[in-house]
């Protein structure tokens, strides 16, 4: 900037000096003044930007000396507009000064070129010289730019089976994964990733980033070797490892379980060195330690110490192994070692005496144990209660105890000489092979059969086999256990439950408390409830007994107090059908103390049905085949008394026909019959079939609904009995027409008993007459009224 300033004092000088000398023209002509002073200007700004060649020396003094000269000849020129100067000046100035100057300013540009040119191709020449270094190495090489891939070398189609080109300008997404974009584009060192081959395998890489100027901008140049082979070894090695590790710990849990150690002397050094698990043996510390040979004998029982010294000289000095067992106190206790000593590298100048320690105190203290064990065993076998047999593996008999030379009625000598399909039934002889064979696989079998005695008696056994070794050799022990009681007592039990089963009254057994503890089959068709669902159940509590249940406990109280009771009852059955039932209760003792109950109970529906024929003449209306007057009042008795029991709500419908008389009037009391008829049947259609519906006299008829929640029901019930009634009649060619009012009246809300909610549902019905007809009323309605 500083010689474009000196260049620019420089010019004005020289226009300063031309007006001193030759004056200032007028007038002065600026259309090209102007002009010239914007080239001067452009001239400047050339001289200032031929700075950025500095580093080209041959090219910026040419162009430097160049453009001064076109600055002195321009600056003159400017001079030439604006003074008088004479002509001849300004053509010596622009031809010996601005032309050299353009001239400089054309070599310097001409060397300019040149040097461009050269630089080029010498670029160009590495690069292809760089592409073959790149291309020959196996790794691949990649430039991001700008978040995208401007170069890849095509080991990238050998490594991963992608083509160059596919990836080549791309983001470098679509090569790499996001989460490994920002390692590569960190510049850290070395940093592992994953890339997917194009048949979707994963492959390992190392990565090795640096920072780069690629085409003039800044890069990250990315060396990706594969290493997933290397990795996988890795891998593996580790595995191997810790599988060593693994196994080195379970090695030293073994020893340190068995209380095995080891010891090992390296020659010529008589040093003892002990591991961990032989120091625990021997000094009761887990250390590895290593003591003079000497030190290491007096650990021996003195009485033992010269035969195991003399042992281990001979090991040291002659090479000979050997095995003893001798015992050591370690300061705190007295154990029993066996030692077994092996020479190692025996024919090397320096061979190492090994020697392996287990401290068998505990195996010797099981040992006598299962000596003493085998004396006990001996004494339960003689003396035992049950006949006992050993055989050999083939059934030849070996021994037996006391037991089984009194069941079997031979002698002990006798016994020993007989096979175990000697003293079976036959059956057992045929399946003897078989029997071996899943008891030889199972090593433990349970059975029953029939033990034949010396006098060629029977009696029932259960025999229990099992696989036993003794000594190193494998026998059959057989346990024989007398059942013949048993075995009639279970021919009784099987007596009794086949007439339990097969009884066609269904019974049920309890406890001493009532809780069922057995039933049959016949009780289950009986009543519907399966056996799973009621076991354990109290009689009282279970559903068939459940319609009157204070009626069924004062019954259970009596069969308590007078040990039977037997009468009628209503049973309910799993559906909700009620039936007649007659019942028997038996009380069971046993030495003076309650035991069981017996409950019998059978169906007495025929005998009922019977007797319901003959009260139907009285209870039922000859013409609808509905409950009559009698029927219903007795029918709503036992209603109210459910309905106070059980704190439920019924509802009472009391139904008049509109226009009956009418029909009867018009068409004769035979249609009117007959249309009573059909009324009756559509009232049953309407309602539930729990519901009851009687008919009281001539068109009256009433409904009784029990259970009930709300009036909503009873709603839906009215509108479908005024529907149904009020439909079209075709009766011996009439088409008839009638309908229905209908009073309602609720128990216990609008009374309490008989009269008065028989009373309240007329004065419903009557209140639906006068209000219209064919409609429904409730007694509440009249009263909010």
């Amino acid at each position: 900037m500083l010689k474009v300033l000196y260049a620019l004092i420089l010019g004005v000088t020289i226009v300063l000096i031309n007006i001193y000398y030759y004056g200032i023209q007028k007038p002065i002509i600026y259309s090209q003044v102007i002009p010239n002073i914007i080239a001067f200007i452009a001239v400047l700004a050339g001289f200032y930007l031929s700075d950025k060649l500095k580093n080209l020396p041959s090219v910026y003094n040419n162009v430097n000396l160049g453009f001064l000269f076109i600055v002195i000849s321009h600056a003159n020129l400017i001079a030439f507009f604006i003074t008088n100067q004479p002509v001849q000046i300004l053509s010596l100035t622009e031809f010996f000064v601005k032309l050299p100057g353009i001239g400089l300013v054309l070599i310097g540009m001409k060397n300019w070129i040149k040097i461009k040119e050269e630089r080029e191709k010498k670029l160009k020449e590495e690069e292809e010289k760089w592409k073959e270094i790149v291309e020959g190495i196996k790794d691949i090489i990649v430039i991001l730019q700008d978040n995208r891939i401007k170069y890849i070398n095509s080991n990238v189609k050998d490594t991963l089976g992608i083509n160059p080109e596919d990836v080549i300008g791309k983001n470098i997404s679509v090569f790499i994964h996001p989460d490994d974009i920002n390692k590569l584009l960190s510049g850290k060192n070395v940093q592992r990733l994953k890339l997917k081959s194009k048949d979707g395998k994963i492959k390992i890489f190392e990565l090795n980033p640096s920072y780069i100027t690629y085409e003039g901008k800044p890069a990250v140049l990315g060396i990706l070797r594969d290493i997933t082979e290397k990795v996988y070894r890795e891998k593996e090695l580790l595995k191997t490892k810790e599988a060593l590790e693994e196994i080195k710990e379970k090695l030293h849990a073994a020893q340190k379980a068995a209380k095995v150690g080891y010891w090992e002397i390296h020659l010529p050094d008589l040093n003892v060195r002990l591991s961990e698990e032989a120091a625990v043996i021997f000094e009761d510390e887990e250390k590895t330690e290593e003591i003079l040979f000497e030190q290491f004998l007096e650990f021996v029982n003195p009485k033992q110490r010269n035969e195991i010294k003399e042992k281990r000289l001979r090991a040291v000095t002659n090479l000979v192994p050997y095995e003893a067992e001798y015992r050591i106190f370690t300061g705190k206790r007295e154990k029993i070692i066996r030692e077994k000593v092996k020479i190692l590298r025996e024919h090397s100048l320096n061979p190492v005496i090994l020697g392996i320690v287990q401290d068998i105190t505990d195996i010797y203290t099981i040992y006598q144990k299962i000596f003493e064990n085998e004396e006990r065993y001996r004494s339960l076998f003689e003396y035992s209660n049950d006949a006992i047999i050993i055989t050999d593996i083939d059934g030849n008999i070996k021994d037996v105890n006391q037991k089984a030379v009194y069941k079997l009625g031979y002698s002990k000598f006798d016994l020993m000489i007989l096979n175990l399909r000697d003293i079976f039934e036959e059956r057992f002889k045929k399946v003897f092979k078989e029997w071996l064979r899943r008891l030889y696989v199972n090593g433990h079998l349970r059975f029953e059969t029939e033990v034949i005695t010396k006098d060629r008696s029977k009696f029932s056994a259960e025999v229990s086999a099992s696989i036993v070794e003794i000594k190193g050799k494998k026998y059959i022990q057989l346990i024989i256990r007398d059942i013949t009681d048993r075995k009639l007592a279970e021919k009784e039990l099987r007596l009794a439950s086949m007439v339990f089963e097969n009884a066609l009254e269904g019974i049920v057994i309890t406890d001493e408390s009532g809780i069922i503890l057995r039933l049959n089959e016949a009780f289950t068709e009986l009543t519907g409830f399966d056996k799973s669902e009621i076991l354990g159940w109290k009689i009282n509590q279970i559903p068939v007994f459940s319609l009157r249940e204070n009626h069924f406990k004062r019954v259970w109280r009596k069969a308590e107090n007078a040990e039977k009771w037997q009468g009628e009852i209503v049973g309910i059955r799993k559906n909700g059908d009620t039936f007649p039932a007659w019942l028997s209760i038996i009380k069971v003792k046993n030495r003076g103390e309650t035991t069981n109950y017996i409950v019998m109970i059978s169906d007495i529906t025929h005998r009922k049905h019977k007797e319901r024929k003959l009260k139907n003449l009285a209870y039922y209306d000859n013409l609808t085949k509905l409950p009559n007057r009698p029927h219903f009042f007795s029918k709503l008795r036992s209603a109210v008394e459910k309905a106070t029991e059980n704190k439920t709500k019924f509802a009472l419908f009391f139904i008049d026909l509109d226009g009956f008389k009418q029909v009867n009037d018009t068409y004769g009391h035979e249609v009117g019959d007959k249309l009573l008829i059909e009324v009756a049947k559509k009232l049953r259609s309407s309602v539930r079939k729990d519901d009851f519906v009687a008919r009281l006299a001539g068109d009256e008829f009433v409904i009784l609904i029990e259970n009930i929640d709300g009036k909503d029901i009873l709603k839906k019930i009215a509108e479908k009995i005024i529907k149904n009634v009020g439909s079209k009649y075709i009766i011996d060619g009439n088409e008839v027409k009638i309908g229905a009012s209908i009073g309602i009246s609720i128990f216990p809300d609008d009374a309490t008993d008989i009269e008065t909610v028989m009373k309240h549902a007329d004065s419903a019905m009557y209140h639906s007459k006068i209000s219209g007809k064919n409609r429904s009323t409730f007694y509440t309605d009249i009263i909010d009224k």
